[in-house]
């Protein structure tokens, strides 16, 4: 009876590290299956934050060019007004002109 008791308490013991190898392994099944989400979840983030990187890019190059523009609109706009003071002077001259010819 004694070897009896000590096979039963080997099956016992056998029984219950197959049990708890089936719960590690459906432990390990259920890690790789969460691993694989969070992997294609950090895919996804990588794509996004390129993709709002390059926006960000687009956006710095277009405030550039708008800023480029306005400075060369303000350069127009003095030459405009330079433009159009020396418009006024040149007609005060030529009205002096004609004045001191008509005299």
């Amino acid at each position: 009876m004694p070897d009896s008791a000590k096979y039963e308490a080997l099956l016992n013991d056998l029984n219950a590290i197959e049990t708890q190898a089936n719960v590690l392994a459906n432990n390990c099944r259920d890690l790789l299956s969460t691993n694989q989400e969070l992997e294609g979840f950090a895919n996804k983030a990588k794509k996004e934050i390129t993709i709002l990187t390059q926006k960000i890019v687009n956006l710095e190059d277009e405030l550039e060019n708008v800023k480029t523009e306005s400075e060369g609109k303000l350069s127009n706009l003095l030459n405009t007004k330079e433009t159009e003071t020396l418009k006024i002077k040149l007609q005060n001259l030529i009205s002096r002109i004609d004045y001191h010819i008509s005299s």
